[in-house]
């Protein structure tokens, strides 16, 4: 199900995505998701995601490791998946 929004007289429907983090067997689930108008948004999102991620890393002085954000949907099916090290790659 997604969000409803009324623009200009017209409905739209704004998918939601979630952000799961993967550290090998382990997953971190996103159960609330964020509303965003396509896979594009999202994957702007899970970038935000892992940098914000690396800075943790940074911060407490441990390795940046091999932990991914994977991108899902509503369904829960993983439509993509980008490792927290990819955004270092200046």
């Amino acid at each position: 199900m997604c969000a409803v929004t009324f623009v200009s007289g017209k409905t739209l429907c704004m998918p939601r995505y979630f952000f799961h983090i993967r550290d090998g067997e382990t997953v971190i689930r996103d159960n609330k998701g964020t509303e965003l108008p396509d896979l594009e948004a999202a994957q702007f999102e899970a970038r935000m995601h892992a940098r914000d991620l690396v800075v943790d890393c940074l911060r407490s002085g441990r390795e940046i490791d091999g932990r991914r954000i994977e991108i899902a949907d509503e369904s829960g099916a993983t439509l993509e998946s980008t490792t927290v090290r990819s955004v270092l790659e200046i």
